[in-house]
C-alpha cells in the first residue's frame, strides 16, 4: 500500500525548499552576499557576438549562369581554301597593284666594254651610260672600282675610266655585280628602283627603295689590296 503521508512529505519538502529563504554566502569578511550574484560570478561568460548577415550574390553570377540557346541559328560552311589556292589569290593581287613588288620586272644592263689603252692601261668606254642606268653617281662607283682593284685611275672627259693595269671585261663584270648587290639592290625587296643620297652630317650613304619604301644605310667603301710599285717602296723607305 501507498502512504499517502510520505507523498505529502515530500510535497511539503519540495515546497519548502522552493518557497524558502534564499541562501546567502559570506566572504572572508563577513559580508553577505546573495545566492544569485554567486552563481553569476561563477558561470563562464561566452561572447557569441551579431549574428552575420549573408551577402547577396553578385549580379555577375546570375549573368554567367545564363545559357545562350543557338540552336536557332543554322550554320553554313563556306568554301573552304587550300594554301595553294591563297598563294596564287595573293600573287595575283600584287601582280595587279604594284608592278615592282611582283618580281616579274626584270632590269637589264649592258656587259661593260673594256678596251686596252697601250700595254700598261685600260678604259671602261661605256662606264658613264651604266652609272645612269644603276642611278648613281660616277664617281662613287669610281672610288668602288679602285678600292677593289687597288689600282689608279681617272675619269676622261667623254664618261671614260681609264684603269692603270691589265683588267678583261670578265674582272670589271664581277665588279659590277657586287657594286649592283651592295650599294643598288634593296635588301628587303631585291629591287632595283633605288635612290642613294649621302648624309653630310654622319657621311654615310643611305639608300631608299621606291618599291616599298625601306631605307638603310650602307657600308662605306673600303681599300682593297693595293701593290706598291717602285716608287711607292723607294718612298716608304725614305
Amino acid at each position: 500500500m501507498v502512504d499517502h503521508n510520505d507523498e505529502k512529505r515530500e510535497d511539503g519538502l519540495s515546497e519548502f525548499v522552493a518557497d524558502g529563504p534564499s541562501v546567502e554566502s559570506s566572504d572572508s569578511l563577513g559580508n553577505k552576499a546573495p545566492a544569485a550574484a554567486v552563481k553569476a560570478e561563477g558561470a563562464p561568460k561566452y561572447d557569441f557576438g551579431e549574428k552575420k548577415k549573408k551577402k547577396a550574390a553578385p549580379a555577375s553570377d546570375s549573368v554567367k549562369s545564363e545559357v545562350i540557346d543557338g540552336s536557332g541559328q543554322v550554320f553554313v560552311r563556306g568554301h573552304v581554301y587550300q594554301y595553294e589556292e591563297l598563294l596564287n589569290r595573293i600573287q595575283t593581287l600584287i601582280n595587279a597593284h604594284s608592278h615592282d613588288l611582283s618580281g616579274n620586272k626584270k632590269y637589264t644592263i649592258r656587259p661593260p666594254q673594256v678596251v686596252r689603252v697601250g700595254s700598261k692601261k685600260v678604259a671602261w668606254i661605256n662606264f658613264k651610260e651604266l652609272c645612269n642606268i644603276m642611278g648613281r653617281t660616277m664617281d662613287h662607283v669610281h672610288q668602288f672600282v679602285l678600292a677593289e682593284l687597288g689600282t689608279e685611275g681617272s675619269i676622261a672627259g667623254d664618261g671614260q675610266l681609264v684603269l692603270k693595269g691589265k683588267y678583261g671585261p670578265k674582272n670589271i663584270e664581277s665588279l659590277l655585280r657586287k657594286y649592283i648587290t651592295e650599294y643598288v639592290t634593296c635588301s628587303m625587296c631585291k629591287s632595283a628602283n633605288t635612290t642613294m643620297e649621302r648624309d653630310s652630317r654622319a657621311r654615310l650613304f643611305t639608300q631608299h627603295c621606291e618599291a616599298c619604301g625601306a631605307n638603310r644605310s650602307v657600308n662605306p667603301i673600303k681599300n682593297g689590296f693595293h701593290a706598291l710599285n717602285r716608287g711607292e717602296r723607294r718612298k716608304a723607305k725614305v
